[in-house]
């Protein structure tokens, strides 16, 4: 897998990390662990409580990686500076 182009912002980046995600066989196993759990707390509470505990849970993460995301693009961007004097733009 060349990683190189993914260094940057460009629009095959998602496909490119759900491809990665797919080979991992701890990410299924986690995903998979998560539904199971997730479908029996569902079925203990009311489905309007569970949906908004989900929905909340999927916000905070996502928002966690995106910036995790940035954070590794500011880094890349004082490395290609250090190394270059360019500047991507964020």
């Amino acid at each position: 897998m060349n990683t190189l182009p993914s260094l940057f912002l460009n629009d095959t980046i998602d496909d490119e990390i759900e491809a990665f995600c797919a080979s991992d066989p701890e990410y299924h196993k986690a995903k998979q662990g998560f539904y199971e759990i997730a479908d029996q707390i569902e079925k203990l509470t009311d489905p309007s409580l569970y949906d908004a505990f989900e929905k909340s849970l999927w916000a905070y993460l996502y928002r966690t990686a995106d910036l995790y995301y940035l954070y590794g693009l500011g880094l890349r961007q004082e490395v290609l500076q250090a190394i270059g004097g360019q500047s991507l733009p964020l």
